[in-house]
């Protein structure tokens, strides 16, 4: 009987404290499948926490609406009704299908939220996650298409059966942006939000310190392979360490490649990680840039305040040129011999 090992790491970026500053008003939460943390400066105690309830109502809402696991939810009913008829849907869920869709022709296809019936088949989310045949991968193939999402005002159908959408590569990071637009709206000015490795932080840690960003070293999860600091800025990593399984002393991870329904291996990545405005845009390209590999960096250098480091199963690391030049940038690199 074959072995499942099943890792799911809560966050690929980390925030750094140092013991000299000053203390903050934390809270987690387990939402939209990972653990979610929201922190802030603490001036006025109950503005803090009536802040950060509704930020964290804010998410659950989104979720509500956006998770294929809720049968209730928009997404869910979306998906229920393939082939059929058009459902009307609520303006955000309309905005994040477009969104959605901009990214998949940007990236050709690497990044395609109908890659559903895909993800269905190999179980990430369950306790015995499976290995699926040849078969049933090529069927599921068949069904992945971004084109084949039919939009209109207020509505939106999946134009075949079968058909099914997941919106965890976006609409994580478009729940993100949700909140922190909410503590912005209750006068909170320094915070940050981490939903899984999907963050974004606002104003600054203290009067003359940012916020510090660590990111995950993708095979050795107590070790940071990097940092820098962060302001006004979103940041998302997709990585193979993330979630996934191992059978027969192979590793599959929940990165698929829409393409081929299968985890994403032809580019050799690791890790992937992007800086931009939105934590939408950046949750949806890194999923984008894991798939297409260190020469996407090209068509990211193009777009206006993003950034990308991408590292590969060499330990090889590639950057656009802005992502070296972010304020307290620091790189480690793999030690020798930690490969693999």
């Amino acid at each position: 009987m074959t072995r499942f090992l099943l890792t799911i790491a809560l966050s690929a970026v980390l925030l750094i404290s140092c013991s000299q500053e000053e203390p903050l008003a934390r809270r987690t939460q387990i939402l939209m499948g990972t653990l979610v943390e929201i922190a802030l400066k603490q001036s006025d105690a109950e503005k803090s926490r009536h802040a950060v309830d509704l930020a964290f109502d804010e998410i659950k809402r989104i979720e509500n609406l956006f998770s294929s696991y809720l049968p209730d939810s928009e997404i869910s009913r979306l998906n229920r009704n393939a082939g059929e008829g058009w459902e009307t849907l609520s303006s955000e869920t309309i905005e994040v299908l477009k969104r959605a869709q901009y990214w998949s022709e940007w990236s050709q296809g690497a990044f395609d939220i109908t890659v559903g019936p895909a993800v269905a088949l190999w179980k990430f989310d369950d306790d015995q996650p499976t290995l699926p045949s040849s078969e049933q991968i090529d069927l599921a193939v068949g069904l992945i298409n971004y084109r084949d999402i039919q939009i209109k005002e207020g509505q939106a159908r999946l134009a075949r059966k079968g058909m099914s959408v997941q919106l965890g590569a976006i609409g994580k990071g478009y729940a993100v942006d949700r909140a922190i637009k909410i503590l912005q709206e209750e006068g909170i000015s320094d915070a940050f939000i981490n939903a899984g490795g999907d963050l974004k932080s606002i104003g600054m840690r203290s009067p003359e310190v940012a916020w510090k960003i660590g990111l995950q070293h993708p095979r050795y999860p107590d070790k940071m392979i990097g940092a820098f600091s962060l302001s006004k800025r979103a940041i998302a990593t997709s990585g193979d360490y993330q979630k996934y399984f191992i059978q027969g002393g192979q590793r599959y991870h929940h990165i698929l490649n829409p393409k081929t329904g299968r985890p994403a291996e032809e580019s050799g990545v690791i890790s992937a990680t992007v800086l931009a405005n939105s934590v939408m845009d950046a949750d949806a390209l890194a999923t984008a840039l894991f798939v297409m590999g260190p020469q996407a960096l090209e068509k990211i250098r193009l777009l206006d305040n993003t950034e990308a480091m991408v590292i590969l199963k060499s330990g090889k690391t590639f950057f656009t040129p802005g992502f070296q030049t972010q304020p307290g940038f620091i790189y480690r690199g793999f030690e020798p011999g930690m490969i693999g």
